[in-house]
């Protein structure tokens, strides 16, 4: 399957289940045979929210139908998985910004309606590709646990902290290193680099000896970050049309010296490859 299949059958899996309090991305993954952190970048990079996000703005969308159709407050914050009706009428007036006694009197509400596919227009690949075998090495990385539903904002904040603590006077934030349990929606995410790049290994950081692979290397130019956001888009389409597949649970994020905010800033993703 290629992304687009992937992305439409993860739709119709939320649809089908909106009233299905298991519905997550654990829930999803299992579904479609298919890592929850690959499920995650497929569904961020093509429609620009997380799976729970959109399944709770999906969700509340219906409920808001409910209840202007007249059912009652309770009876809907049940149907949706919510433990109680204060915690369910939070959501309902965080999101359409009315509280749901107001939404039954006809009020104008919001709506997240379903994705369609086809309104998605597939971009030109601009990603320039080499598949080679690399020897064994070693980086050196600080990194720390994340959740695929917060990620998108907490690794940049990570990314901030690590330029401004001094540490990239000692290991240069040359790499970010991915690494996924496909068990869960946590993973591990490091920033650090080569080992013989590094002039010291500051206390708090560690070395992960990475092993010979035959490596996917790709390259972009573009303004950070929609440029890197926008290749992983095409490296997870590529993979899926290949005649290969993801090793492995790392890869890893490849940021060169310059001027993140030029449109000729380079940047890369590699990941381990096998044939199918």
């Amino acid at each position: 399957m290629n992304i687009y299949n992937i992305l439409e059958k993860t739709i119709e899996l939320i649809e089908n289940n909106l009233c299905n309090h298991d519905l997550n991305i654990l829930f999803l993954a299992k579904k479609l045979f298919i890592s929850p952190y690959y499920l995650q970048r497929i569904f961020y990079s093509l429609i620009g929210k997380t799976i729970g996000l959109y399944i709770r703005e999906r969700r509340l969308t219906e409920a808001g139908t409910d209840i202007k159709n007249g059912e009652r407050v309770i009876d809907v914050a049940v149907k949706y998985g919510y433990e109680s009706q204060e915690s369910f009428s939070r959501a309902f007036k965080n999101f359409h910004g009315v509280n749901p006694g107001t939404a039954k009197k006809g009020v104008i509400i919001s709506c997240l309606p379903k994705v369609n596919i086809l309104n998605l227009i597939k971009g030109e690949i601009s990603m320039n590709i080499k598949i080679e075998k690399e020897k064994a090495f070693n980086i050196i990385v600080l990194s720390k646990k994340f959740n695929e539903e917060t990620s998108f904002e907490e690794v940049p904040k990570f990314w901030n902290a690590y330029n401004s603590s001094g540490y990239q006077n000692f290991v240069p934030p040359m790499l970010g290193i991915c690494i996924n349990n496909d068990k869960g929606i946590d993973f591990e995410y490091g920033i650090g680099s080569l080992k013989e790049y590094c002039s010291e290994i500051p206390e708090g950081f560690k070395q992960i000896n990475i092993a010979e692979h035959l490596w996917g290397k790709f390259y972009t130019k573009g303004k950070m970050p929609k440029a890197i956001q926008d290749l992983w888009k095409e490296v997870i389409e590529w993979v899926q049309n290949s005649e290969y597949e993801l090793a492995d649970n790392y890869d890893f994020e490849c940021y060169s010296e310059g001027d993140t905010d030029s449109d000729d800033y380079v940047s890369g993703i590699w990941v381990p490859l096998i044939l199918k």
